[in-house]
């Protein structure tokens, strides 16, 4: 019997606080991804998977961060062309 996948509940955030933030740590050899924009949230969990760390406010996620190792050229290449990172 399959466990049924519970559907996420995102928060939207007022339009004057949504953020996305990219950073490269060099030393950590990671690129860390945090947006608390609800689409981009969306679009990265189907495109590369779970976050590592969801910030949840009640029964909703407010923000998602991921990691991802630079070695994986694959999924940071799925980031900039299929979640749609840089859509304004």
């Amino acid at each position: 019997m399959k466990k049924e996948e519970t559907k996420k509940l995102y928060k939207e955030p007022n339009k004057s606080e949504t953020e996305t933030t990219i950073n490269v740590l060099y030393n950590e050899k990671i690129l860390s991804i945090y947006t608390n924009k609800v689409d981009l949230q969306r679009s990265l969990n189907k495109a590369i998977g779970k976050a590592t760390k969801e910030y949840i406010k009640g029964k909703s996620i407010i923000g998602s961060v991921w990691e991802i190792p630079l070695s994986e050229k694959s999924k940071i290449t799925k980031i900039i062309l299929k979640a749609n990172i840089f859509e304004m």
